[in-house]
């Protein structure tokens, strides 16, 4: 997956600015999709530019003109290939799990100071997708209450294994 299949499925709902399509990778898309927003506009501007999307500028009284993104036939028939394609296996960055592997080299007071953050961090996220499925879980599909489902089970199943680890140490 690649943020340009990202984009163009947003689109295939509805016509989005940049901006809100920004929007949504710093927000929802961020606890399982690693881009930055930083690649929202080159990539809309690639789309664009090999026709998968089109751009149409609305003209705005006192504010800067906004820029409206909508999807081509193109760019559906696109956006149909990368969901038809292969599911990849996920890639998984973790800071924590590096942290840990090399514990040996810190002492355990440090590693448990680690440990203790990271699990903060980790309950922040979980109460966030909470949060969002409390407030959008009765608009979503059931794909996409799925797919929030996941997260919140991904970030439960590693707090409790930090939790159990601060009692190995």
């Amino acid at each position: 997956m690649q943020a340009k299949d990202v984009i163009l499925g947003l689109l295939k709902k509805k016509d989005m600015s940049g901006y809100d399509i920004k929007k949504r990778f710093e927000e929802e898309f961020s606890f399982f999709f690693d881009s930055s927003y930083g690649s929202v506009y080159p990539t809309l501007k690639k789309l664009e530019s090999n026709q998968y999307i089109h751009k149409k500028t609305l003209i705005q009284e006192g504010k800067p003109n906004k820029h409206l993104f909508s999807i081509t036939k193109k760019g559906e028939e696109l956006f149909e290939c990368y969901l038809e394609s292969e599911v990849k296996r996920d890639n998984i960055r973790s800071d924590i799990c590096m942290r840990l592997y090399f514990g040996e080299f810190i002492n355990k007071k440090q590693m448990l100071t680690i440990i203790k953050n990271t699990i903060s961090q980790n309950e922040k996220t979980v109460h966030q997708l909470e949060h969002m499925y409390t407030l959008y879980g009765g608009n979503m599909s059931d794909t996409q209450k799925i797919s929030l489902e996941i997260g919140i089970e991904y970030h439960k199943s590693q707090l409790q294994v930090l939790q159990d680890g601060i009692q190995k140490l």
